[in-house]
């Protein structure tokens, strides 16, 4: 191997393929050989010039690969999950690095690393930087010491295991909302509670499927494509709500209907569309929750009453990324599901179509593009 061949972005709307050459890893560094790759709606935001972030990079962020070459320290600096890492074993590693350990988010609230503002992160760290493979839009990626790698295990798929990145964002947001306010019976979700998804691409659809497998009784998606609404079926959605053929308040009559008129226990907000979130702030019910985590981006703002707040009773949640240790349930989920997770896989494409694959991600047509560099 005399070069690596990547997709650099060099700034907002051009991605090129570019070489690299194969770098000397240090004692505590892994070179993983890219297998499969996720195209995440926050590449296409960028590919638009919408996220802030130092160009040139190589996108890519939701990963699996194989060990091609490891460092004789790699396994004491990383921090890993699943046991010794080898060459040849199956791998999947956190976007995020470890956290730093001294800022004030780490010292005062360590067990939400993703708040650590010195963290680096795959897929959005600058190519300027030797030796410059920090996103998986290649054929082989660069991982430091300081990353968080897991094994993958046998039985699950490498193109499945690209899906514990997205998993990880949706268990995360759905998790948000099993911490009661007040520790008594219907509180936050649970078994059979009523929840409703505001926005069912990649993230809503997986947000659906965690809801399911913990037991909620009624799921409710909201969405303004038929293709996205019927597919949620498949992951456990029992009522779809199109809001392209119902104006508002005809869409909240009829999601009233579906919870004795006092609406949904939770919303879950993964559109990322701010009309959507004073929406969910009206479904909601009166000592419900709101969990927010479409917004990633920031598309702008939104009016609300901070009366329907404080009379509603209602507890509002942010959900921002995941610890990353999140990754591990998420391997158990797509290891032992039920569901037909690998249908959610539309398009499947090589390297040298990465940019078709940006262009058609976010289209009703298409749900997750899958690379293979």
């Amino acid at each position: 191997m005399s070069k690596i061949v990547a997709a650099e972005m060099l700034e907002p709307g051009e991605i090129v393929l570019k070489d690299f050459p194969v770098p000397q890893i240090e004692d505590d560094a892994i070179l993983m050989k890219v297998v499969a790759v996720g195209i995440c709606g926050s590449d296409k935001h960028m590919f638009a010039g919408k996220m802030n972030v130092s160009w040139p990079l190589i996108p890519g962020h939701e990963l699996s690969g194989i060990v091609e070459k490891i460092g004789k320290n790699a396994n004491n600096t990383m921090k890993i999950v699943g046991g010794i890492i080898k060459e040849g074993d199956s791998i999947t590693v956190t976007p995020g690095s470890q956290s730093c350990s001294k800022c004030w988010y780490c010292v005062h609230v360590p067990h939400r690393p993703q708040l650590c503002p010195n963290r680096t992160v795959f897929g959005f760290r600058s190519s300027k930087d030797s030796p410059h493979l920090f996103g998986a839009f290649s054929e082989y990626m660069y991982i430091p010491g300081n990353s968080f790698v897991l094994k993958i295990p046998e039985g699950l798929s490498l193109e499945r295991a690209t899906l514990c990145e997205p998993l990880s964002v949706a268990q995360r947001a759905v998790s948000r909302g099993l911490s009661p306010g007040i520790p008594n019976a219907g509180e936050g979700i649970g078994i059979g509670v009523r929840c409703a998804v505001m926005g069912v691409g990649p993230i809503g659809l997986l947000v659906v499927a965690t809801l399911r497998s913990m037991g909620v009784g009624e799921i409710i998606a909201v969405d303004a494509s038929k293709e996205r609404l019927d597919f949620s079926k498949k992951f456990g959605a029992t009522q779809l709500i199109d809001i392209s053929e119902l104006g508002m308040e005809d869409r909240k009559d009829k999601i009233l209907s579906f919870t004795d008129n006092v609406g949904p226990d939770v919303v879950i907000e993964c559109a990322g569309v701010p009309s959507a979130f004073s929406e969910g702030l009206d479904l909601v019910r009166r000592g419900g929750k709101l969990i927010e985590v479409g917004h990633y981006g920031d598309p702008g703002s939104v009016d609300i009453r901070p009366h329907q707040v404080c009379n509603k009773d209602v507890d509002i949640l942010g959900s921002w990324a995941y610890p990353q240790v999140q990754f591990e349930p998420a391997i158990e989920m797509l290891l032992r599901t039920n569901l037909p997770i690998d249908d959610i896989f539309t398009h499947k494409m090589s390297l040298e179509n990465i940019e078709q694959g940006i262009e058609i991600t976010g289209t009703s047509k298409c749900l997750k593009v899958i690379v293979s560099p």
